[in-house]
């Protein structure tokens, strides 16, 4: 397991060992050795330096986004199937919260694996209580194609804000992919003979789950389907 993954997921466990039962630990730290244990092959297209200045252009561009509201600049950093719900949750409490400030506290590189995680201290209160909360967030990246993405993050320490997972979510993020799930479907590390085996494979799920032509146009679902939707020959 990259040594940054394992602080991550580790950090999130200390938080949760105060209230998560015995069972919930075990599963979680079971599943983040068995998706992140062994070698993962290299990934970056950039050199080591230009790595690092992009993750800290991406982090600060991330935070601050968040700082001002901006959720539309926040979600460039997200992988685009997540943006829509990143929006939701965001907008969800942006008429009650306000984020006063954001200090970075960690920021570290695995230019190997295309890996790097982040921490972020938030200062913030709501509309309606001026008392002034700290909270601490974990970040998780992978490098891909050129720019860093965001695929986890987790609160750490310090209040809970709704818009930051809580580890008893379990480890599947709301609506981020997570490592191993990005990783897999951008096919990143994968040499080119697992590439066409993945791909092979995907095709052939895609077909047999893919509807007959010959049926789309059955009598039994036509009658419900628009006018203006049947074949000409049945109007």
């Amino acid at each position: 397991m990259p040594r940054l993954v394992a602080w991550f997921c580790r950090s999130r466990v200390l938080l949760a060992r105060s209230r998560t039962p015995v069972s919930r630990l075990a599963s979680s730290g079971l599943i983040a050795a068995l998706v992140l244990s062994g070698g993962i092959a290299g990934s970056g297209c950039a050199s080591g330096d230009g790595m690092v200045d992009k993750l800290y252009d991406s982090t600060r561009a991330y935070n601050r986004s968040l700082r001002w509201g901006d959720w539309d600049r926040a979600a460039e950093h997200l992988p685009a199937e997540s943006a829509n719900a990143f929006m939701a949750a965001h907008q969800a409490v942006e008429d009650r919260l306000v984020v006063i400030d954001y200090e970075m506290t960690r920021m570290e590189v695995d230019k190997v694996n295309g890996i790097a995680i982040s921490q972020v201290a938030i200062s913030w209160h709501t509309e309606t209580e001026l008392v002034v909360r700290t909270t601490t967030v974990n970040h998780l990246w992978q490098w891909h194609e050129g720019s860093w993405v965001l695929v986890d993050e987790r609160r750490n320490g310090g209040k809970p804000l709704a818009i930051f997972a809580e580890v008893e979510d379990g480890d599947t993020h709301p609506y981020l992919p997570g490592l191993e799930a990005y990783r897999e479907e951008n096919a990143i590390g994968m040499d080119d003979g697992e590439k066409r085996k993945r791909d092979r494979a995907k095709r052939k799920a895609d077909k047999a789950t893919a509807s007959d032509p010959a049926e789309k146009y059955s009598l039994d679902n036509l009658h419900s389907m628009p006018i203006d939707q049947r074949p000409p020959s049945f109007n």
